[in-house]
């Protein structure tokens, strides 16, 4: 965190310049308190950032897991689709071929 005292307007304190915000402050232990209050608050905030980062892994992971199950489901729908269109197949060849076996009728 940058800190900086600075002159400050007469009888007014010093001017700190925390997160380039100005706060101004009369005697020491002022400014070591708004020092304090400005190291609690970036702890906060880094507190906060973890919290969020662990929130969206978290979600990223589930949503994965989500697109990964439906992956595998639609590969089985898709096997089981190519078999009954496999199947549907033979009993077409299968009819062909016991058309052209049979004796064509003629309807005269």
């Amino acid at each position: 965190m940058q800190v900086l005292a600075a002159d400050a307007p007469s009888g007014s304190g010093e001017l700190l310049i925390m997160n380039d915000l100005p706060v101004y402050k009369r005697g020491r232990n002022k400014i070591q308190e708004a020092i304090k209050e400005a190291e609690q608050k970036k702890r906060k905030n880094k507190i906060k950032n973890r919290i969020s980062a662990a929130k969206s892994r978290a979600r990223s992971q589930e949503n994965t897991r989500f697109l990964e199950e439906k992956v595998e489901q639609l590969r089985n729908e898709n096997a089981l689709l190519k078999k009954l269109l496999s199947l549907e197949r033979e009993v077409m060849q299968g009819k062909k071929a016991k058309q052209c076996l049979e004796p064509e009728e003629q309807h005269t």
